[in-house]
């Protein structure tokens, strides 16, 4: 499915990912609340927007299940090291 994101798809001006869950309070909201939060233009964890920039494709894996949501992006913003070598790929 990446690959064919990545090498197959129109590269749109803009992007949005919802992070959705059961909406019980135990992880992100439910779909149709994070999909208001993004037609909205409202601040939320659950919402991810931004815009193409060139690059190659790269994957971060967590292991078997991530404990929590936004796991890989702590790694990356906590540990330049980690950070520079995630970039040189």
């Amino acid at each position: 499915v990446g690959w064919s994101l990545a090498t197959t798809r129109t590269v749109f001006e803009h992007r949005a990912v919802v992070l959705t869950g059961a909406g019980d309070g135990a992880g992100p909201v439910s779909a149709p609340a994070a999909l208001a939060a993004l037609a909205e233009g409202a601040v939320s964890a659950d919402v991810v927007t931004g815009a193409p920039a060139p690059g190659r494709l790269a994957f971060v894996f967590t292991g078997q299940g991530a404990q929590r949501t936004g796991m890989g992006l702590e790694l990356y913003e906590a540990h330049p090291a980690f950070a520079a070598a995630f970039d040189a790929v």
